[in-house]
């Protein structure tokens, strides 16, 4: 069918006005954000709470929602990329049709959170102390008592922050319900092209296949962890893990990979890497800021914050394992943001859906966990590969397991958070981390604990979670479409690979948002998000 040029005509004029007035709002919005991440100030952060606002309410015209609705349900409209187009503003749009008062309370609530999480430091003994002091305690000391100050120190941010998070819920609650949807999180899912019953189907796939490898898998560190402390497995507690929420597996394998990482400039090596891949980063760093400084956020992530190549990432490096898989990850966003077509336009000008952009930052992180990769990036001899070959294969399988349980827990808890925030959330959590992760609960936590409000992810990130284990699928197809497109032979070694990063800039990349998520992953692999790869390649040995 053919479509009607006056009407495609009318709706690409509308659509460009619309992302010419955005356009300025949108960038506004991330360069404040930026600043207010790297600062940690309070005028920063009041700054970027005013720009956002602004943003939300420009897009809040309910008389421009309605004529892009009325677009789309007209036949005459049959150019896919102008749809598309359509779709997106629309979806962007859905959410903000809500009074000023309501938008500004909601920015208010969400900055607020915000700016307390990144200035608080919590303290061990009297002594503040960072997020990477904590870490590396969980990582080294052999001393339970001082483990167990540090994990109790990364939950100190709890009770300060939950009645706020709680707050936040039911005012999203009520926003969500006043645009016809039964809660936020329903909404959010629904504006991200989500069908919540097969997502939840396919979770629950997920944890059936992985259900019983985890289990030997955990058993299995349970019993060397217990050795390596001189307990009983009985008596693990969740400060013997190495991560305060056991989303990272302990390096209890023997696989001593830090040793590879250690007094290497860790910006050097992964800007080399990517320009070896036929994906270069060289012309972002200098943007970026990668090193912890008071009031700045603690962890990591990226941002695209003109959609034309102004991409920054944000880092607190350290020349651990850790920082190297998280810079491997950021910049893996980075590859994504600065190789979509500047040819569409503004508004597709971002990744097909946020679970793509995490398959495509999944697909480099994991890469400190490849012993191929790890011999051919950083030619190590041949004592160390002798020394970490057999323990690092069984580490970075039980890395992806922990990981991919833990997102279980987060998933599950959102929703049910969202769907009864009176609920005792505290009990939720510990039931989630007993069913998914197996780990015990503490059982003398203080009734005033708010374990579960220490997940920041859970005010910050809202419904976000699922997208990491989707990436994760997604970047496990990948694989295995690139290796048969390619005809790479197996193990495949992603080192100075250049076919591999003009696969990804051909097949995914260039595309931006053209296509929906299961649209492109269907196209490239003949099949929607589905974890059979992901779990053939991670839990089928053991």
């Amino acid at each position: 069918m053919f479509g009607n040029p006056e009407a495609e005509n009318a709706l690409q004029d509308l659509l460009t006005k619309q992302d010419e007035l955005l356009y300025p709002l949108r960038v506004k919005h991330a360069e404040t954000t930026w600043q207010a991440q790297v600062s940690g100030s309070v005028a920063d952060y009041k700054l970027a709470e005013e720009t956002e606002t602004e943003l939300r309410l420009t897009l809040s015209n309910a008389e421009v929602f309605e004529e892009l609705t009325k677009w789309l349900n007209d036949p005459g409209i049959q150019d896919i990329q102008l749809r598309r187009w359509a779709t997106l503003m629309r979806i962007e749009m859905a959410p903000n049709r809500l009074p000023e008062e309501v938008i500004t309370d909601l920015v208010q609530r969400e900055k607020k959170i915000e700016n307390i999480v990144n200035s608080f430091r919590p303290e061990i003994e009297g002594k503040t102390v960072t997020q990477n002091e904590i870490s590396e305690i969980l990582k080294t000391s052999n001393d339970i008592g001082l483990r167990r100050l540090a994990w109790e120190a990364s939950k100190e941010i709890g009770p300060l922050v939950a009645d706020d998070i709680r707050e936040l819920v039911r005012a999203r609650n009520l926003a969500a319900r006043a645009l016809g949807y039964p809660d936020f999180y329903r909404m959010s899912l629904e504006l991200q092209e989500i069908d919540e019953t097969r997502l939840f189907s396919s979770l629950g796939l997920f944890s059936d296949l992985s259900e019983d490898p985890y289990r030997r898998m955990k058993a299995r560190l349970d019993r060397i962890m217990a050795d390596h402390y001189d307990i009983e497995a009985v008596d693990i507690a969740p400060w013997h893990y190495q991560d305060p929420f056991f989303q990272e597996a302990p390096s209890m394998f023997g696989a001593d990979v830090e040793q590879v990482f250690q007094g290497k400039d860790t910006l050097d090596w992964v800007k080399s890497y990517f320009r070896g891949m036929g994906l270069p980063i060289d012309a972002i760093f200098n943007r970026g800021d990668y090193y912890e400084k008071e009031g700045k956020h603690p962890s990591a992530f990226c941002l695209d914050v003109d959609q034309s190549g102004d991409v920054r990432v944000l880092l607190n490096l350290k020349d651990n394992a850790y920082w190297a898989g998280t810079a491997l990850h950021e910049f893996g966003h980075a590859a994504y943001y600065l190789n979509i077509s500047r040819n569409l336009p503004y508004t597709l000008r971002r990744t097909a859906h946020t679970a793509f952009s995490e398959a495509s930052a999944m697909f480099f992180g994991r890469m400190t966990g490849n012993m191929e990769w790890l011999i051919e990036m950083f030619g190590l001899p041949g004592s160390v590969i002798r020394e970490l070959e057999a323990p690092l294969k069984e580490e970075r399988q039980v890395r992806m397991a922990v990981l991919s349980r833990w997102c279980l827990v987060m998933t599950h808890f959102e929703r049910g958070l969202y769907r009864d925030p009176d609920y005792d959330q505290q009990a939720r959590w510990w039931d989630l981390v007993e069913r998914f992760q197996l780990v015990r609960r503490p059982g003398d936590r203080p009734e005033t604990a708010c374990d579960w409000a220490t997940k920041i992810h859970i005010a910050m990130s809202p419904v976000y979670y699922h997208n990491y284990l989707l990436g994760e699928w997604i970047a496990s197809q990948l694989q295995d479409q690139m290796a048969s497109d390619l005809r790479l032979s197996e193990p495949v070694i992603f080192h100075e690979m250049p076919e591999v990063g003009n696969w990804l800039k051909e097949k995914v990349y260039q595309h931006g948002a053209l296509y929906d998520l299961n649209e492109l992953t269907r196209a490239i692999t003949g099949t929607i998000p589905r974890p059979e790869s992901f779990v053939k390649q991670f839990f089928t040995d053991y």
